[in-house]
């Protein structure tokens, strides 16, 4: 689904998003990311990014959130724990929201939206008809 953003802050979004499931992969395993967008009837697009990553501790799914939180310090997950607070301030800026869950079949589950972009409307020459 398309969305309203900025395409710099979208994509470091992504970036983050995408970088964290694949750094925080057990390192037998091999990485998987899905991303998934629905349209939401509030004129949002959710987008929700799931991994079968090594999860987030109990007790942090907000925290991770926080300037400099590091949710798996240690020399093992290298990180200035700026990551996730840059993916909220973007979302925000946005006026969507972000949040952390686990994902039932293991790894993390991350849930936000975007303003849904309008799609322009098409002309139909053939019949004078306007489509959306």
């Amino acid at each position: 689904a398309p969305v309203h953003a900025d395409p710099v802050l979208a994509r470091q979004l992504l970036d983050n998003l995408i970088g964290n499931a694949i750094k925080y992969t057990a390192a037998d395993a091999l990485p998987h990311v899905s991303i998934r967008t629905t349209r939401a009837g509030d004129g949002m697009v959710e987008v929700e990014v799931t991994d079968n990553g090594i999860g987030i501790p109990a007790g942090q799914h907000e925290a991770i959130f926080a300037n400099f939180h590091r949710a798996h310090p240690g020399a093992q997950y290298t990180g200035t724990g700026l990551g996730l607070a840059i993916c909220r301030r973007i979302v925000e800026r946005h006026g969507g929201a972000i949040t952390a869950a686990d994902n039932p079949s293991g790894g993390s589950r991350f849930t936000f939206t975007l303003p849904a972009a309008e799609l322009p409307a098409v002309e139909v020459a053939a019949t004078g008809a306007t489509a959306r």
